[in-house]
Parts: C-alpha cells; structure tokens; sequence
C-alpha cells in the first residue's frame, strides 16, 4: 500500500478514539513511558501481534521553557574530495535545478548547513580541489569550484551555514618544509575566508583546522583565532576534530583555548562521543558522515535514523553528509578498500549529478529524508533533552522533540510550537561503520503522545491539529492528513510501520515536496566524441570542462590547459603522485586521442605524458595512475618511453608539439608532429580507462587543441586517416 494511503488510514484509526487538547496551568512533573495493552476501537484492529500500543507523556510547555536545551546547529552536506566536480559543467536549466533541490528552502531538502574542502592542489579522496593560491602572493579566489557553491547556496538561503575546512595545501607555505602547523598556514587559511567574502559575498560561519589529521597545538589555534580576529572575521567560529582528543582536553583547562573555539567533531561516530568537549560546555558535531552510497531508500533509511540518534546516544547537534551531491566521472568513484571492507562511496549523496554531457540527474531518497528536518526546524531550535521529549522507542525506533529558541518571534512564548521527528528505521548503512545498524524493527507501533495540560487563555494561541509528513521505501517526503489534537489532555496519535520516518510540527504552512520537469534521459557512457581548444571555458572559472584532477591542479591559462600546482602539496591522502588529470569513460578499450603539448622544462624529469585506460589501479582505490604501456611519456630534452621502449627524439625542441595516440585492445600506437611513430603490443590484460595528461615532478606543462574519440565513435573509419 503507498505510504499516503497506508499511514493515512493508520491515521485515520488512531484518531476515532482520541482526547482533544487542553490548555491548564497544572504540568506534568516529568516524562514517562506506558507500553499499554492493544485493545480494538471503533473498528480498527490492533490485535495484530506485531501491534504495540505505547502511551508517551512529557510536558511541552515545561520543557520548552528550560534554558539548559541544547541548540540545534541544523544537518546538512558536504563538498569535498572532489565529489562535486562536474556540477559546475552542468547545463542550464538542469544545474539550478540542482542546486534548488539542495539548498532552496521548503523545496527540497533545505540544507542547513554547507561544508566545503578549502582546496589546498592535493588529493583528497575522487581528485583534488584547486587552491585558491598556488603560488605565494598570487591569490586567485575564482579557482575551483567551492567558492561558487557557497555563493549558490547562500543566494537561495541567505540563512545556510558555511563552514570551511582544509584537506591539504600547496607546498610552497612553509616554504617546502611541509609543516602544516604554521603562520603562513594561518594567512592562508584567512586568504580563503576572505575570498568568500570579497570575491563571491559569502560571510563565513565556521573554519576547521585540517581534516582528519592532527589538531596542531594549542599556540596555533589562539593564534588563528587572533589573527581572525583583527582580519575583521570575529564571527567565524573554529572547530576542532575531537579524534585528537588530547587537544580538546586544553579546554578544560585552558581558558584563552576554550574561548578560541566553539565546536568538536567526530567523523563517522554512531557511539562515539567527546566527553573533554562536553564537559568544556563545547558543541559536538558529527563533522563527515555518510548515508552509504546504494541511493535507494536503505540510504535513506540509514541517514534519517543517524539524525535522530546521534543527538539521543551521542548529545551531537548536527550532523553533516559526505557527499552533499555526488558529481564526478564515474571511472574515478569506486569502492574504497579499507582491511577486509569495500567501502563503496559513489552517490553516497543527497543528489547524484555525474553527466554533465545529458543534463540527467537523480534526486535521492535520502534529500528527502533530509527534508524532513530541513523544512521544519532551523538553527538555533532547541532539543528537548533525552527522557523529557525525546527519547527511543521500546520496540525500535526513536523520537527527537525541537522547540524554537525562547525570543523567537515568529513563536510567541505562550504559542507551544514544537517539531517531532519519529522513526522507525532499519536501513543498513553498509558497514561503514558496522556498529551503525541496528537489528530490523519488525514491530509496528501505535503511539499516542501526551504533551501535558495548559490553563486555557484566550491572549494564548493553542494548536489543534498538527503538520504531518512522512517517508518510508514505497513513497518519500509525503503529506499527511492533519493530526487532531485532543483538547481534554494534550494529546495526539500516529501508527508507526518499521522503517518509516514521520515529522510532525505544529507549523502548518511549512513542508512542500518541490518539482522540478523530469531531467534529460541518462546518456551512458562518455560521449564518444570530445573536442575542445582550452580557449575558453561554460563555466565561468578556469576549469576545463568534464576533465577531472587527481593530482596536481589543472585550470585555463591564455587559451591552453596548464598544470598550475608547481610544488608537491602537503595533503590529506597518503601519496600526491605526479600531476594528472582525466577524463572519459573507464571502460574505453579502444581510443583516438589527439592534443597538442608544451613540456615547459628541459630537465629529464620533467615531463608531459598521454595516456590511456587510467583509473584507480590499487585495492586501496585512492590510488590513481594509468599503466605505463598505454602512456606516451616525453621530457623537453625529447627523451621519451613507452611502456618498456624507450628512446630519444632528435632535433627535438621545447616548443609546442602534436601527438596523436591511438589505442586499441592489443597495440598502442603513437605519432609525433606527424613524423615519429612508435608502437607497442606488450599490453596489460587491465587495459580498459579513460584517458590522462599529465607533467612530471609538479611543473608547468599545457596542452591545447584536444579531441578523443572512444570506444564507440566511428573510431574504425577514423584510424587509417589520423595515424
């Protein structure tokens, strides 16, 4: 039965036997908890075995009033590892279209919260993220694609929160030493804050310290937090990742540390906590987390039950999504190997957006189950605490009780607005990590919640019925039928299936399931014929379109395509192999690729290399590489190899010059400004991928007037007149 229908006529049972609110003086002195024998009423049969009946009793009025609430910090999404990459070449109309369904309130799933990489020219995860200066003095705050998003994001909610966080940076701060605990670090890190706010108009909320690394020190966090200061950046708030929880110790007794930051974070927590953090009266957050990558409604399921424990179990206020959109090639999101584990991160997203060549893209069920939060409770709402309002169910399940802050004018003191989120939920999240899921719920529940007793006034505007608006695997983020609220006792009924999410809120005019037309049909694989001369690009940056970095950092530069990251960044990821970047489609076997290149060095171990079948080729799946028999390398003396061959070009200049390489299941062939020739047949049996540039040793190389053609272009009819 669809959900409208099946939680409609649940519903419409609960509420034949039903207590009208009442609004008394007189309340409750604390939260309790009735399980109650299911009985049969006017008809509908809760006799079933799997029926439990639970009476809920808090009292709102009381507990809303409290001042020790914790605030809630909203949910939200983060951009990062490169996950968003091609969002930025998405066509109009498709890509605002996105973009509404991301971050457009009462739409769809209303993020509240926007985290994005600090781009630093180093790999953090699917590619790396260009920095917004690659060299010393030279800052460019259009590189990349980060800076953009918060300007989106906050145009249509002038109201997100952005936070900024590093995963690496360029190697030249700290002039080569690759120590990241430094004072030019921290200049550059202020850099950043100030090109959201004078480049793209985005006043910052928080900044992190280094993701998922050491924390640095008490002196390098004062420091930063004096320097944001006098840079006029007062309001940006630090965090700290608590995996280091040494550091967060000094907050307990470090008064100057204490005051520098405001928050604790825990990537992936589902039991873990901070008590140093807690206990230093700190926010804790739940900083990278993840709804598992399936993109159906297990995903969902997943996250929607995290949102809600995480606060219960762990006392976090927010909790933020890796990815917010998953928009990259998709010959570069494979699983991650992490011991005995596949950990499988493509479209472990809200959104997944990963052809920007059709326009198509899918909206996940997990955007609206982060709706179900996004459209009804903002920052700055209040839990209410763990056993008076919120609390886990019996048989499975929780429910998360969020009033409006006390000065809230929008909610006059005496109004009694408050937003219930109650699930059911089951939804594996994939073992990442395992202590996450939890046993099925096989129980449906019938609930009846009593809110407490008012004393009836008439200056008071007292609810009747109440918003309702639920998900579960058959339809998602579906309106309900009002919820009738019983005057005699405050109270109010719903029957929960397992694995079902529900959002109840006394605001009525909140809550819309936006639709955007049916995007463009999907268009797999990679076009089979790409052209372009770098000499300008669709979207408005310095990025070449559909190409995708790995290594090194790749952008526009007077018309040709030039690797711009000349010193080995200082990054997250275990390695940051020599620059490449790519593009096209992993399963490409056979491949025509033409471009013209510029060494831009003599030494021999600087290079230019074109390749094809690259892609992740370790177990670890964060190493990127193409194998060597399938690349042309060449260095500016015109030295070159290709796969085991090896030899010298004569005459050879450090100028512009044309390969063409062509690639076929069992020879490589490559010609050389249309003189040179040299072919090679000892292939790998691994010779599927997508093609790569790359330069040697992080120094700057180009390439111009570029084309491939794929597998299935009309690439038989072509070989003969091109090599």
């Amino acid at each position: 039965m669809p959900i409208d229908a099946e939680v409609s006529h649940q519903f419409s049972c609960a509420f034949v036997h039903r207590h009208y609110f009442q609004v008394l003086l007189l309340l409750l002195p604390s939260f309790t908890l009735l399980l109650v024998q299911p009985t049969r009423r006017h008809g509908c049969n809760f006799h079933h075995p799997l029926h439990h009946q639970q009476d809920i009793s808090f009292d709102i009025a009381q507990q809303s009033k409290r001042t020790d609430l914790r605030g809630f910090d909203g949910h939200g999404g983060l951009s990062a590892g490169g996950s968003s990459r091609l969002l930025i070449d998405y066509p109009e109309p498709q890509r605002s279209e996105i973009l509404d369904y991301l971050f457009l309130p009462q739409f769809g799933a209303s993020t509240a919260v926007l985290k994005v990489e600090i781009g630093g020219d180093a790999q953090s995860t699917v590619g790396t993220e260009p920095s917004h200066q690659h060299e010393r003095g030279n800052v460019d705050c259009r590189a990349g694609y980060e800076g953009w998003l918060t300007q989106e994001a906050r145009k249509r909610n002038p109201n997100i929160i952005i936070w900024s966080l590093s995963w690496g940076i360029p190697g030249w701060i700290g002039n080569g030493i690759h120590e990241y605990y430094n004072d030019e670090n921290i200049d550059y890190q202020i850099d950043w804050v100030r090109c959201l706010k004078n480049e793209y108009h985005v006043e910052s909320n928080y900044i992190g310290l280094w993701n998922e690394r050491p924390q640095g020190s008490v002196e390098y966090v004062t420091k930063l937090r004096k320097a944001l200061d006098q840079s006029g950046f007062k309001t940006v708030g630090i965090t700290v990742e608590a995996t280091w929880q040494k550091l967060i110790d000094q907050a307990l007794d470090d008064s100057d540390f204490n005051q520098s930051i405001v928050a604790a974070t825990m990537h992936y927590p589902c039991n873990k906590t901070c008590p140093s953090a807690l206990k230093a009266n700190k926010k804790v957050w739940a900083g990278e987390d993840t709804p598992t990558p399936f993109q159906n409604w297990t995903a969902a399921s997943c996250w929607g039950r995290k949102l809600n424990q995480h606060f219960l179990k762990l006392n976090m206020t927010s909790a933020v999504s890796w990815a917010i959109v998953w928009s990259t090639l998709e010959g570069i999101s494979v699983p991650i190997k992490v011991g005995e584990a596949n950990h499988q991160f493509r479209g472990n997203a809200f959104l997944t957006a990963e052809q920007p060549w059709s326009g198509h893209y899918t909206v996940n069920p997990t955007l609206w189950v982060q709706a179900h939060w996004g459209q009804f409770v903002q920052p700055g709402w209040r839990f209410l605490h763990a056993g008076n309002g919120s609390n886990f169910l019996p048989k499975g399940g929780s429910y998360v009780t969020l009033v409006p802050p006390l000065d809230d004018a929008t909610f006059p003191e005496n109004n009694f607005a408050f937003t219930m989120i109650i699930e059911t939920l089951h939804g594996s999240c994939g073992g990442h990590p395992v202590e996450c899921d939890v046993p099925k719920i096989e129980a449906t529940q019938q609930l009846t919640f009593h809110l407490g007793s008012f004393q009836h006034s008439l200056s008071m505007s007292k609810p009747t019925v109440l918003n309702a608006w639920c998900s579960n695997a058959t339809k998602v983020f579906i309106k309900q039928p009002k919820i009738p609220i019983h005057e005699s006792d405050g109270s109010f009924s719903l029957t929960m299936p397992p694995d079902t999410i529900c959002t109840i809120s006394t605001a009525l005019n909140v809550g819309h399931r936006g639709e955007h037309p049916e995007p463009p049909k999907s268009l797999i694989p990679f076009p089979t014929v790409y052209r372009t001369n770098f000499d300008s690009t669709s979207n408005g940056h310095d990025l070449a379109w559909g190409f995708s970095d790995v290594y090194g950092s790749f952008s526009i530069r007077n018309g040709s395509f030039t690797q711009v990251a000349t010193a080995l960044p200082l990054g997250w990821a275990p390695v940051n192999n020599d620059p490449l970047t790519l593009l096209g489609d992993r399963h490409w076997d056979t491949v025509l690729l033409r471009v013209s290149f510029f060494v831009n060095h003599t030494d021999t171990h600087h290079y230019v290399r074109v390749c094809g079948g690259c892609g992740n080729l370790s177990d670890r799946r964060i190493l990127f590489d193409c194998p060597t028999s399938l690349c042309f390398k060449i260095s500016g003396s015109g030295q070159w190899s290709l796969g085991n061959q090896s030899g010298i070009l004569p005459d050879f200049e450090d100028t512009w010059h044309r390969i063409v390489l062509k690639i076929t299941p069992d020879l490589v062939s490559v010609k050389m400004d249309g003189r040179y020739t040299v072919k090679y047949n000892d292939l790998p049996s691994r010779s599927k991928g997508m093609i790569g540039l790359g330069c040697g040793s992080y120094h700057s190389c180009s390439f111009r007037d570029f084309s491939v053609w794929g597998r299935n272009s009309l690439m038989p009819d072509l070989l003969k007149s091109f090599v």
